[in-house]
């Protein structure tokens, strides 16, 4: 069963309309934590009445929110009840039935609020390999003409306008493509990105504007990003600044494996971005065909990597990284040495086909 996603939420909670029992869940765990405050305090207001709100946070008895959601609100609209994290599968067949039952007839009076902003609802299972009883919970809320809200993360270009609106609050400039920037260096994650552009405000001061200097002097990047930056220099044969960098990634204790790893997912995006323009398909189709989701952008950036390089090349290079992907699982190697053997035989292989590309 099809959720509904943030922009419905966002709709639901102008109308002020609000129902009885709600579920707030997603990949977007920032996002579920706003959207569960700025639902609590439409609800219960800025200031909840202390009788007529109520919190329990992952531990819950079952009598006690029996008792809580069934509570009368005399000084306040109505009575507000969350619960964090709580995890369904925990719950033996007697307790999921209570649950049921509890969520399935809150009184008119009462709003109840199930939030997940820190806990994976994406387990398969329960208790000793159960299916998830997450789900069916989820499913039992909507037939009863509850709502369920599934908040995943956000693609690129609402990132990149969620950045410059939260920019221009605190009164800073914050420009599209300097957005899509600190994107390409930190990921999708609202949180991390909301931190990064804090960090990015208080260091430029007086200064009104943000710029890419100030981007590269302050935003932390991730892991995936700086392998970005060592395809780019393996491509264009400077073995100077691969190696530099190569050797920072050691220094911060980075697993050689993950590079590899790393690497070799690079590559891939780049064959694929090679594929769809040669066969002059659509970068989005082959996005949505291999469940790329909020890493699309990875395929656009990757897209001028394939310009440099032959499919022969491409195909060489993948195959020097699943040799030694397969040795480091299998033989006992100096596993930093042969990470740097295997720049050099990328930039070696880059360097003898970049002028058939």
């Amino acid at each position: 069963m099809a959720y509904s996603d943030e922009k419905v939420l966002k709709g639901h909670i102008a109308s002020k309309k609000y129902n009885n029992i709600y579920v707030l869940f997603g990949d977007e765990k920032f996002l579920v934590k706003h959207y569960t405050n700025l639902l609590v305090k439409k609800v219960a207001g800025e200031i909840p009445d202390e009788f007529a709100f109520h919190e329990f946070n992952k531990e819950v008895d079952l009598q006690a929110l029996s008792v809580a959601v069934g509570a009368v609100a005399f000084t306040a609209p109505c009575n507000c009840v969350v619960v964090y994290d709580y995890d369904i599968n925990k719950l033996d067949k007697a307790d999921f039935e209570a649950l049921q039952s509890i969520a399935l007839n809150v009184p008119d009076t009462t709003v109840l609020i199930f939030s997940y902003p820190t806990f994976d609802t994406n387990s398969k299972t329960g208790e000793a390999g159960k299916k998830s009883k997450f789900k069916p919970f989820c499913d039992a809320v909507v037939k009863a003409k509850g709502e369920v809200f599934e908040l995943n993360q956000r693609d690129a270009v609402a990132l990149e306008h969620q950045l410059a609106a939260w920019a221009d609050k605190q009164n800073k400039k914050l420009s599209l493509p300097i957005a899509s920037k600190i994107i390409y260096y930190c990921g999708t994650n609202l949180q991390t990105l909301r931190n990064e552009l804090d960090k990015l405000i208080a260091f430029i001061g007086d200064r009104e504007e943000i710029t890419l200097p100030d981007v590269e002097k302050v935003v932390v990047k991730k892991l995936e990003a700086r392998i970005f930056d060592l395809m780019d220099f393996v491509i264009l044969s400077n073995l100077d600044k691969a190696y530099s960098l190569l050797n920072k990634l050691f220094e911060l204790k980075e697993d050689p494996r993950t590079i590899v790893r790393l690497l070799g997912t690079a590559y891939v995006d780049i064959y694929r971005a090679r594929v769809t323009t040669e066969s002059g398909a659509n970068m989005k189709d082959t996005a949505d065909f291999f469940k790329y989701g909020n890493r699309a952008w990875v395929l656009t950036k990757s897209k001028t990597k394939a310009e440099r390089l032959s499919t022969n090349a491409i195909r060489q290079s993948m195959t020097e990284i699943l040799d030694l992907s397969a040795r480091l699982n299998t033989v006992t190697l100096n596993e930093e040495a042969e990470v740097e053997k295997l720049i050099a035989k990328l930039a070696l292989i880059a360097n003898k086909e970049l002028s058939y590309a």
